[in-house]
């Protein structure tokens, strides 16, 4: 009995010992360099509508989490929108129905399901009305970042 013992009691201090060892902190043999820390890399950003998806990501996760509501992640975004891309009619329009939806989901009038198929249905329609905009504005950023979210070819 006491040698399973014994083994149960050195297998658990090894095992003790493993959880504080950190790999890039340990001091390497004469001669050969520790390992070096790995770097977080941000993807790089593409375009302006890939700036504000990683945004949404972002706040997406302050949602989730219970630190902010749907309407004011929003906002964020739509101050973010305004900052990086400033104002065009499609975008302004877009982001109009965004909010109202984010509006209505937080005081529960909308379910989920609702309001994707609405949204879908706004950008399939802006495809429609693109093909003869006049003037077009030169990146509906906003509009292409949910395009992109909704698999959807963006606004060109």
């Amino acid at each position: 009995m006491k040698p399973k013992l014994l083994i149960v009691f050195l297998a658990a201090s090894l095992l003790a010992g493993c959880a504080g060892f950190d790999p890039f902190k340990a001091s390497a043999p004469a001669g050969i360099k520790p390992m070096p820390k790995p770097e977080v890399v941000k993807p790089a950003i593409q375009s302006q509508s890939e700036r504000l998806l990683f945004e949404a990501n972002r706040l997406a996760d302050e949602v989730k989490t219970g630190r902010m509501t749907r309407t004011q992640a929003a906002d964020a975004l739509g101050r973010a929108r305004l900052a990086w891309v400033g104002r065009n009619s499609v975008d302004d329009e877009v982001f109009r129905a965004y909010r109202q939806m984010a509006v209505a989901r937080d005081a529960d009038i909308m379910t989920q399901p609702m309001a994707h198929n609405r949204m879908f249905e706004l950008l399939k329609n802006w495809q429609r009305r693109w093909l003869y905009l006049k003037p077009k504005p030169s990146e509906p950023a906003f509009t292409n970042f949910l395009m992109k979210v909704y698999s959807l070819p963006p606004l060109q």
